[in-house]
């Protein structure tokens, strides 16, 4: 079993940018389903009362949505460099309404802090290494 999910960490099918792009759809895309339930539960409360199909509507799109969701985040992890952790975070991440979104923007922020830390430290290096040729 875990030399199967090796397997699949190791194979990464997509660049980080373009995992990146579909991650990123995914959760607007689960943003804009919790938006659509939400939407059908209070026009089923106060505009259209006793008619249940703005919510079974919203509510199918939403499931899609979110098994989309659910689908990039367990998917794409290889390709975005998480952890399996991440990964169920990530997950866990869609339950709350726009939960989604949230996790989106801090696992976006802590990639871009990583990729700075990255570049300050090969800064640091090449300083180092040019001071002692002179």
């Amino acid at each position: 079993m875990f030399s199967l999910i090796k397997k699949f960490e190791n194979n990464r099918v997509f660049s980080e940018g373009e995992a990146w792009t579909l991650f990123r759809l995914a959760a607007i895309g689960e943003g804009c389903g919790w938006t659509l339930l939400i939407s059908g539960i209070l026009s089923t409360r106060f505009l259209v009362h006793g008619n249940n199909i703005p919510v079974l509507l919203a509510g199918q799109l939403h499931g899609m949505l979110f098994f989309l969701y659910a689908l990039a985040a367990l998917g794409l992890y290889p390709s975005l460099h998480w952890s399996r952790k991440r990964a169920l975070v990530a997950l866990i991440a869609s339950v709350p309404p726009f939960g989604s979104l949230l996790f989106e923007q801090w696992a976006r922020y802590r990639a871009e802090r990583e990729q700075l830390t990255t570049y300050r430290y090969c800064l640091v290096l090449v300083a180092l290494a040019s001071e002692g040729r002179s």
